[in-house]
């Protein structure tokens, strides 16, 4: 808060090992990375290279030409304020290890999915998070300005910043400061590896790192990045249904309309980042377990740091679920022709996995009621007084969206 920065540690950097992290262990921060490639956007802006309304298909190679809506071209800060009607992964994602599951996607993947690739609705006329749209801008980003994604945050954001264990490539020092990562279940998990979407998920930062990340946006700098931080925090997408958060370049509006935030899972670790310049300050928590419980910590956090009251928190109780009930809720699930939920078993867990996503444990509430516990989501299944369940209800954003089991043929 102000000029008062305070980093505290607690927990373990691995199971076996009690040291506990610091402000130089680093994180995989996965989406808040998104923060990241909005700032760049900004500074490509200011510095007179792109413009905001600059077409995507002015962009890309002369061989890649994706077929647009008619109700208009996909710009660059559509891109970056999630209404660019992009779906949120290439149907062509298909991870060889669902532990690592970016690590091979490259721009080869990426322009092959977008040359047969038709958009189904325009811009703006919907809100869908989209880590496709900021892989995208990354790689356009970085192209336009001859240089690597890794290399355009080193030089515009994390070296004049003084970051120096920022990075997405990370170098052999700061590899080795990596907190171990682990899954919601504290089974230990693998790090995440990016080629062509490192825009959407790529960066690896530490918490002495992000709060000079957060200082910057609290009291931008002078010159060309103060006003990029400027750009990137103002008001660029208006929420379009009730449900939705306004949007800066790569930066969620919370309700109260002050504080910018993001969030961040990777397979192993989550980031939570909160800014508000009224208040002057920001809190940053990062964990090396993959849980969303991490972001109701921080925002306890904000409001200690604002002198607000504190509201706790209440965790929902699970039940115990037969086998024989766990049999009926197994099998595939399609929510759209390109993204379907495949419901496993693995021991005494129920599992879920979607489209180009690794497999998630939910928890029971009672036989139909499942609950998310790395995403802020959960799942009603629909089921019969015998027989497998006939669909499932997915909620998540406020949005309920039904798919229905699928048949064996359709496997």
């Amino acid at each position: 808060r102000g000029d008062q920065s305070v980093v505290k540690g607690y927990g373990r950097l691995y199971l076996d090992n009690p040291t506990r992290p610091d402000g130089r262990t680093v994180f995989e921060t996965g989406s808040v990375t998104k923060t990241f490639t909005g700032l760049l956007l900004a500074h490509a802006v200011v510095d007179g290279r792109l413009r905001l309304d600059q077409p995507v298909n002015e962009l890309l190679p002369a061989d890649v030409r994706f077929r647009e809506h008619a109700d208009g071209p996909i710009r660059l800060e559509h891109l970056a304020t999630h209404v660019s009607g992009l779906p949120r992964l290439p149907d062509n994602l298909r991870p060889s290890d669902d532990r690592n599951p970016y690590a091979d996607y490259d721009t080869d993947k990426l322009y092959a999915f977008l040359s047969g690739y038709q958009v189904q609705r325009g811009p703006q006329v919907e809100s869908e998070y989209s880590n496709l749209a900021f892989g995208l801008l990354g790689e356009l980003l970085g192209s336009q300005a001859n240089a690597t994604y890794s290399e355009l945050v080193h030089s515009a954001i994390a070296e004049p910043l003084q970051m120096s264990s920022t990075a997405v490539a990370a170098s052999t020092d700061s590899q080795a400061r990596l907190a171990t990562p682990y899954n919601v279940d504290l089974i230990e998990d693998q790090p995440w590896d990016f080629q062509a979407l490192a825009g959407a998920g790529g960066v690896r930062s530490t918490a002495e790192d992000l709060l000079r990340y957060a200082k910057a946006y609290l009291h931008p700098p002078e010159g060309k990045l103060g006003e990029a931080i400027e750009l990137a925090w103002e008001v660029r997408q208006p929420p379009l249904q009730p449900q939705d958060f306004a949007m800066g370049l790569g930066w969620h509006i919370a309700r109260d309309g002050e504080t910018r935030w993001h969030n961040g899972q990777t397979g192993g670790h989550h980031c939570m980042l909160l800014i508000n310049r009224k208040r002057d300050a920001a809190v940053v928590v990062l964990a090396n377990t993959a849980t969303m419980e991490v972001d109701g910590l921080a925002e306890q956090l904000l409001r200690a740091v604002c002198g607000s009251p504190e509201q706790p928190r209440k965790f929902p109780r699970t039940v115990e679920i037969s086998n024989e009930q766990l049999q009926r809720l197994v099998g595939r699930y399609q929510l759209t022709p390109t993204f379907i939920l495949d419901v496993k078993i693995e021991g005494d867990r129920l599992m879920v996995g979607a489209t180009g996503q690794p497999y998630f444990r939910v928890y029971p509430e009672s036989v139909s009621e499942w609950r998310y516990r790395v995403v802020e989501a959960a799942l009603s299944f629909e089921i019969e007084e015998s027989g497998p369940a006939t669909a499932v209800v997915l909620h998540q954003n406020g949005v309920d969206q039904r798919a229905q089991r699928m048949d064996d043929s359709d496997r």
